[in-house]
């Protein structure tokens, strides 16, 4: 384990090259490289201790702006956080090192130690108090490291040589605290003495023609595309280009995009246990569909996604790790980035244009093998005997044209004589045709299993049998009476089916007949 102090890595920025060397060395798995917590802290701090008085400097500016105009000022100053900046620089060092937790048992033995300004703690030059606590933390998590992990040596980074001595040499009690420890601890004096101890730089031109070849590889270009599916994905949204060369904004790809190569900068190659890991500034042209900013609809979009990367040409199936980087527009201006993008999207519509006659192919041949499954289906119903239905619905048609239309118009007056001439004009309903009907139905249904046609033979009677039903009630003595004598007369005289229907005078004679008969 590589183990730095605050110094040996102070203001430097997590995008600069000392900071690709030490991802490098991570990502070979050759050696650890990590800080104490305290260190992180002392990092983070260092980059946000200027943004107190500069907020309040900045605060006061406008208060005099604010002062010297006679109107209300627009702009505004949002609320001081330091937190938030130091939760960004913690990040950014986080994705540098590996972060060794401190203990709260070391936490307060390190403020012990400072109280009695003991090493690597110490007494102020000037006042009666003692400095160093920080430092006694970083100690004391380096020795808990060594104790909880027997099988790793450590190599300490510090140029504070004064407090933590020479590393060959230990003050009173710092002796004692690393007692037993000596041959698995070793001190680095700078960044230059890793580099020196765990790299080997490779030459610039060879660094460059390794990279170009791997970052133009099938291979290099799958894997960028499936980064960028997983990590371009915000609601804030990215710029591009849209269809008509104008600037637009996406959200996320909806599928993986063609990714081009455009250019290849800032190559650095180091060796690391005989493997090569290279740090480059890269910009890729990706082109392919995209979700609008307003997640309602699908964009065709092409943008230029600058980044510094990560990689070795010995882990060629790895994808590249991006340190940082955004996407952009591209430059119409530049001819060679807009002829890409011109390719790029003939050959999507080309796609498009094929998927579409594919799809159209398909449904033509879903409605072929449609059409083929209705016939097999029509060939499997029983056989239907249509000479049979033709004679048996012409039989119906004649039996039905001889029954009177029912018309109930002039039911809507409750008066006695509408009453009566309704009842007179009521159809009489032959038993005969309807028991012919019944059995012309039946015979239809026996021979026909898969059929039903008995709602059609009989249309007509169906609508009569509704029509009676909803007829109102009569309730006048000399309607009922003769209601009752009609119904008792057609049931003493049935009906001749070969000819018309008596009437109830020529029935209510025939009775008189036989009374003096």
């Amino acid at each position: 384990m590589i183990i730095f102090d605050a110094n040996a890595f102070n203001l430097v920025s997590p995008d600069s090259v000392k900071a690709d060397i030490i991802r490098k060395i991570r990502k070979s798995g050759h050696q650890r490289v990590g800080v104490p917590w305290m260190v992180l802290e002392e990092l983070a701090a260092h980059m946000s201790r200027h943004y107190p008085a500069q907020y309040m400097s900045t605060l006061r500016v406008l208060e005099k702006l604010r002062n010297a105009v006679p109107w209300e000022l627009e702009s505004t100053l949002e609320p001081i956080d330091v937190e938030r900046l130091l939760d960004h620089w913690r990040a950014a060092y986080a994705d540098v090192f590996e972060v060794i937790e401190t203990s709260g048992e070391v936490a307060l033995k390190a403020l012990a130690r400072e109280a009695m300004a003991l090493p690597p703690a110490k007494r102020c030059e000037k006042g009666d108090h003692s400095q160093g606590a920080r430092d006694v933390a970083i100690w004391f998590s380096i020795l808990e490291f060594l104790k909880e992990n027997p099988d790793e040596h450590v190599y300490f980074v510090t140029a504070n040589t004064s407090d933590f001595g020479d590393g060959t040499v230990y003050k009173y009690p710092m002796d004692e605290d690393v007692r037993g420890l000596e041959h698995r601890l070793k001190r680095l004096k700078d960044f230059n003495d890793v580099v020196t101890t765990f790299t080997t730089e490779v030459s610039v031109e060879s660094a460059a023609a390794a990279a170009e070849e791997l970052l133009r590889s099938d291979v290099m270009r799958e894997q960028v595309a499936q980064t960028a599916v997983e990590a371009l994905d915000s609601e804030a949204g990215f710029p591009g280009l849209g269809a008509s060369d104008t600037e637009i904004v996406w959200r996320t790809w909806l599928a993986a995009p063609d990714v081009e190569l455009l250019s290849v900068e800032n190559v650095r190659g180091h060796e690391i246990d005989q493997h090569v890991w290279y740090t480059a500034d890269v910009e890729w042209l990706l082109y392919g569909s995209a979700v609008s900013d307003d997640g309602e609809s699908a964009l065709s979009v092409a943008c230029v996604w600058r980044m510094r990367i990560l990689f070795s040409t010995d882990e060629k199936e790895e994808s590249p790790t991006i340190l940082s980087g955004a996407p952009c527009v591209p430059d119409t201006a530049d001819e060679r980035c807009m002829s890409i993008v011109q390719r790029l999207r003939q050959a999507a519509e080309r796609l498009a244009s094929r998927v579409t006659g594919g799809l159209a192919a398909a449904q033509e041949l879903s409605a072929s093998t449609a059409s083929a499954a209705t016939a097999r289906l029509l060939t499997s119903l029983p056989k239907t005997d249509l000479a049979a239905i033709s004679a048996y619905q012409s039989t119906i048609r004649a039996l039905t044209a001889r029954q009177t239309s029912l018309d109930l118009s002039e039911l809507i007056t409750p008066q006695t004589s509408a009453v009566q001439a309704a009842l007179a004009s009521m159809p009489k309903v032959s038993p005969t045709i309807l028991s012919v009907q019944q059995e012309i139905a039946k015979t239809i249904a026996a021979t026909q299993p898969k059929w039903d046609f008995s709602s059609l033979l009989a249309p007509r009677m169906t609508a009569l049998q509704a029509a009676l039903a909803s007829m109102p009630k009569v309730t006048s003595p000399r309607t009922q009476q003769e209601a009752e004598a009609a119904i008792a007369s057609s049931k003493k005289e049935p009906i001749d089916p070969a000819g018309p229907s008596r009437t109830a005078e020529e029935t209510k004679a025939a009775e008189t007949d036989r009374e003096q008969d």
